[in-house]
């Protein structure tokens, strides 16, 4: 359960709640299952915070800071994360259907086992993340960076993968269209 103390500085708004960051570095957030359906969080701080089982259905998350931060297993659902800043980020078993990441910073991100179906990922910077037996069928991929990438056991059907940039991505035993 998400600390009651931390979801009080949240309720009052971005500013305050990066304001309140900035002046407690060390604190890691516990905002575990947390309702955000919906929410505003534009620009949010949410650096190396816990929100694994978070709902973020809908939820604005553009230019975010998600670095290092804990979403295993959150319902990003039809979130806006374009811009974000999700390196690092423990994506895994995140449901991210229909979610715009484009030009996200995903490097090093963990997105092992994640429902991306029908996510934007456009010109998003996938550097070194892991996409292990990730659902990405139909998912938008033109200008994005898979630089040192894996995607094993990933479903890619009806995939539009031109323009993407495959420097050294591991594909092994792809799921059968």
């Amino acid at each position: 359960m998400a600390n009651t103390e931390h979801l009080a500085v949240l309720q009052q708004g971005t500013v305050l709640w990066n304001e309140w960051r900035e002046k407690h570095p060390e604190i890691q957030p516990n905002l575990r299952q947390a309702d955000f359906r919906g929410w505003s969080l534009k620009e949010v701080n949410f650096i190396e915070a816990d929100l694994c089982e978070a709902n973020l259905y809908e939820a604005d998350l553009s230019h975010a800071k998600l670095n290092r931060a804990n979403c295993n297993s959150a319902d990003l659902r039809k979130a806006n994360l374009e811009m974000a800043d999700l390196s690092g980020a423990n994506l895994i078993s995140a449901d991210l259907r229909k979610a715009n990441l484009s030009q996200t910073n995903l490097t090093f991100a963990n997105l092992k086992v994640a429902f991306l179906r029908q996510a934007n990922l456009q010109g998003a910077n996938l550097r070194e993340a892991n996409f292990q037996g990730t659902d990405l069928s139909r998912v938008n991929l033109k200008g994005a960076k898979l630089c040192q990438g894996c995607l094993k056991t990933v479903n890619l059907s009806g995939v539009d993968l031109t323009e993407v940039d495959w420097i050294e991505v591991t594909i092994l035993d792809r799921t059968p269209h």
